[in-house]
């Protein structure tokens, strides 16, 4: 088990591209969506499926975007009177763009599921045991964590989630965030992460 949703994923799905922002699967993203082609977006979004991808633009004009994204159902939204919209976005799995649909007013992309794999290594616990280690490291530094995140590092079991978790809650570079979500195999993600908490600790 990948700790992946087995959410049906569409043939295509609405983009949204935000700098900074990554969405992993398992994980809940707040979102203010005020842009009119976001407004747009979320209609077509709320009238369909419920879902949408979360994607990294490659440059400050959004030209290139990120290959590799993660897909969110909207758990819950919330109309404010100016059009505006409050909303929860739960991440479903990491996916691959291989062609869009649409590139304006906002981009609709062709999509597969990029499933995490177990990789070959023989040391994940010793890896996941680093990894809490590293975890109490920044509670220690006054880096105030979420609530209950502790009690869910502590319940979770499979160690893809747990990655993930630990990356959307702790690291602070978007590029390493990047790199992690791209990155399929979960031995090889636990040590690109526990290399990137490492250097932000340093």
């Amino acid at each position: 088990m990948n700790g992946e949703s087995n959410e049906e994923l569409p043939a295509t799905l609405p983009v949204m591209v935000l700098p900074g922002v990554t969405l992993f699967p398992n994980a809940l993203l707040p979102l203010y969506i005020f842009e009119p082609r976001y407004r747009e977006m979320l209609e077509e979004a709320l009238g369909t499926g419920r879902m949408l991808a979360m994607a990294m633009p490659r440059d400050d004009e959004e030209t290139e975007v990120e290959m590799v994204a993660g897909a969110g159902l909207v758990r819950a939204c919330i109309r404010n009177d100016d059009g505006t919209s409050n909303l929860i976005l739960q991440g479903v799995s990491r996916v691959r763009f291989t062609g869009w649909e649409q590139e304006h007013p906002y981009r609709i992309a062709r999509v597969e599921r990029l499933p995490s794999r177990e990789g070959a290594s023989d040391d994940l616990t010793s890896k996941v045991t680093q990894l809490h280690a590293l975890c109490a490291r920044f509670k220690e530094q006054g880096i105030e964590l979420p609530s209950q995140f502790e009690a869910y590092l502590n319940q979770i079991t499979n160690i893809g989630v747990i990655a993930d978790l630990v990356a959307s809650t702790l690291v602070a570079d978007a590029r390493v965030r990047q790199m992690l979500l791209e990155e399929a195999d979960i031995s090889l993600r636990l040590e690109k992460l526990l290399a990137g908490l490492r250097a932000q600790l340093s």
